[in-house]
C-alpha cells in the first residue's frame, strides 16, 4: 500500500488508484461501524471462550456475587453496559478521529439518559458546534489523515480475510472476477460429473435390488451371490470342456504336421533322384546355351548402340568448325564491345582483359599466316598470352636490319607519352593493323572477289582510328578489326588445307 497519505496504489499492478466517491463520502459513523464490527466479533469470540473456562465463584467475591443475584431478581435495566475484557486504551486508539461526542463506548455498551440530561447534552452540543466551526480549517487536515488511516485499516481487514491484497484497480478487479468465474464454472462441471457418477451408482444399486428401505436386504444379497456363483461354476465347466476340445484339436494338428513333414522328406528324396538323371543334365545344357545366347545378344545390342553413337559423333565433327571453337569472336550482351574467347576489347575496359584479348588476336594471326603459307617480311609475331609482342624489322642501307620490339599490352601507369597524346601501344596497334592489311592482300591474290566488311587505310579501319588514345573511336575500330578477322578465319577454313 502506498505511503503517500493522499493516494493509494493497486497491490497487484502498482498503478495509482482514484478512490470511489462512495469511499470518500463515508461519514464517521459508517467508518466506525466497519471497524467496530470486526473488533466486536473478535472480542466476543475471545470473551465467550474465556467465560466458558471460568466460573463466577472463582473470581467474584461472595458479597458482590450475592448483591448481583439480588439485583438480577429485581430485573432492572442497567445504566451502562461495558464489555469486561475490553480495555479503554484499545477503544481510544480505535475511535481516534471518529469520536465527536467526547466519550467512547464499546460495542456492547449503551447509556440511558433522563430528560434533564438530554436537555443539558443538547446545550452542550450547540456550544461545541460553535467552537468547532471556528476551528474547521485546523482540524480538516487531521480528519483527512484519520480518514485515510481508517481506509487503510479497512483495506488491511479485507486483505487478511482473503488471499488477495487490497486495494485493487478496476482492471485487476475485473480480471480477478473473471478468474473466479472460471473457477466457479470448473467447480460446477466437477459437481455435475460427481452427480452423474453418483446417479449411475444409485441406478446400479437399484438394479441389483440389494437395498430395502435404505438398508441392505440380506436375502436379496445372498440370492444374488448364489446366482452369480452358479453362473461362474457353469462358465468354468464350459471353459474346461472348451480347453479339452482345443487340446485334442492341437494334438490332431501336430499329427498332421508330422505326416506332412514325412511327405516333404519323401518328395525331396525323389527330387534328388531326378537331378541325378540324364534329363537333368540336358536341362542344364539347355539353360547354359540359353544364357550364352542372351549374353551374346546383349553384346550385339551394345555394339550397335556404340556404332550409332560414333556415327552421330562423326556427323557432329563434320559439321563442327574447329576454328570457331578455338577462336570465338562475337559481341557482348549489349552489343557494345567485340569479344574474342570471352575477352572484351575497347575503351573503359580493364587493361588485364584488353591485354588478354590482344594476345588472342596475335595467336589468331599466327594461325592464319601458317594456313596461308604467308611470309611476313617486315614483322614477326610473338604470341605470349597477355604480354604478346610484335617485332618490327627495319632495313636501312649501310646499317643492315634493325629490330624494334612493340609491346602489344599496356597498364594504367602514367607516362609522358600519354600526357602528349602518344602511347607505345598505338604504334603496336598500327603495326597489327598493317599485318591484317598484308593478309587481306594475300586473300585477294587467292580470290579476287573477296572483300572485307571494313576497309583498312593506314591507321584507320572503317573510318575509325585504331589508336588507343582515340578513346570511344578505339572501341569501334577494335570491333571492326575483330569482324574482319572473323571473315578472314571463315575464308581460310573453307579454302585452304592444313598442309604447309
Amino acid at each position: 500500500m502506498s505511503q503517500d497519505p493522499s493516494t493509494f496504489q493497486c497491490q497487484k499492478c502498482d498503478s495509482p488508484l482514484k478512490l470511489d466517491e462512495s469511499l470518500k463520502n463515508l461519514n464517521n459513523s459508517q467508518l466506525k461501524l466497519l471497524l467496530k464490527e470486526r473488533k466486536t466479533q473478535i472480542l466476543q469470540k475471545a470473551n465467550s471462550e474465556i467465560l466458558d473456562d471460568l466460573k463466577p465463584e472463582e473470581y467474584i467475591p461472595e458479597d458482590r456475587l450475592k448483591t448481583f443475584e439480588e439485583i438480577s431478581e429485581l430485573n432492572q435495566e442497567p445504566m451502562i453496559r461495558r464489555n469486561y475484557f475490553e480495555s479503554e486504551d484499545d477503544e481510544d486508539e480505535d475511535d481516534e478521529g471518529f469520536d465527536d461526542s467526547g466519550f467512547t463506548s464499546g460495542s456492547n455498551s449503551y447509556l440511558v439518559l433522563n430528560e434533564s440530561d438530554e436537555f443539558e447534552d443538547t446545550n452542550n452540543v450547540k456550544s461545541e458546534s460553535q467552537s468547532i466551526n471556528g476551528d474547521d480549517d485546523e482540524e480538516r487536515g487531521f480528519k483527512m489523515s484519520n480518514r485515510i488511516k481508517t481506509l487503510s485499516k479497512i483495506f488491511s481487514i479485507l486483505s487478511n480475510n482473503q488471499d488477495i491484497n487490497h486495494p485493487l484497480s478496476e482492471d485487476c478487479a475485473n480480471l480477478l472476477i473473471e478468474n473466479y468465474k472460471l473457477k466457479f464454472d470448473q467447480s460446477e462441471k466437477e459437481k455435475e460429473s460427481y452427480l452423474l457418477f453418483l446417479r449411475k451408482l444409485k441406478e446400479k444399486d437399484s438394479s441389483l435390488s440389494l437395498y430395502d428401505d435404505d438398508n441392505i436386504n440380506p436375502d436379496l444379497l445372498n440370492q444374488n451371490l448364489d446366482k452369480k456363483l452358479t453362473e461362474s461354476i457353469e462358465e468354468f465347466q464350459k471353459l474346461t470342456i472348451l480347453e479339452k476340445e482345443n487340446l485334442q484339436e492341437l494334438k490332431n494338428l501336430e499329427a498332421t504336421k508330422i505326416e506332412l513333414e514325412a511327405q516333404l522328406a519323401d518328395y525331396e528324396q525323389q527330387l534328388d533322384q531326378l537331378r541325378n538323371n540324364r534329363l537333368n543334365d540336358i536341362l542344364k545344357l539347355k539353360n547354359k546355351l540359353q544364357l550364352e545366347l542372351n549374353d551374346k545378344s546383349k553384346k550385339l545390342e551394345q555394339s550397335k548402340a556404340a556404332y550409332d553413337v560414333q556415327l552421330d559423333h562423326i556427323d557432329k565433327l563434320r559439321n563442327l568448325n574447329i576454328y570457331h571453337r578455338i577462336f570465338d569472336i562475337s559481341c557482348d550482351s549489349e552489343d557494345k564491345f567485340a569479344t574474342i574467347n570471352g575477352f572484351r576489347l575497347g575503351y573503359k575496359i580493364i587493361w588485364p582483359e584488353i591485354n588478354a584479348a590482344l594476345g588472342q588476336i596475335v595467336l589468331l594471326l599466327m594461325f592464319i599466316i601458317k594456313r596461308l603459307n604467308l611470309n611476313l617480311k617486315y614483322y614477326k609475331l610473338v604470341p605470349s598470352g597477355s604480354q604478346s609482342q610484335i617485332i618490327k624489322i627495319n632495313s636501312q642501307e649501310g646499317s643492315g636490319k634493325t629490330k624494334t620490339i612493340l609491346n602489344l599490352y599496356s597498364s594504367d601507369e602514367f607516362s609522358l607519352g600519354k600526357l602528349f597524346n602518344f602511347n607505345k601501344l598505338d604504334v603496336a596497334m598500327i603495326a597489327l593493323l598493317d599485318i591484317v592489311s598484308i593478309i587481306e592482300t594475300k586473300l585477294l591474290y587467292l580470290d579476287q572477289e573477296i572483300e572485307l566488311p571494313y576497309k583498312i587505310l593506314k591507321d584507320t579501319i572503317g573510318g575509325k582510328s585504331i589508336r588507343v588514345t582515340s578513346n570511344s573511336d578505339w572501341t569501334a575500330s577494335c570491333k571492326f578489326l575483330l569482324t574482319n578477322l572473323n571473315w578472314i578465319l571463315i575464308f581460310v577454313s573453307g579454302h585452304t588445307s592444313g598442309e604447309e
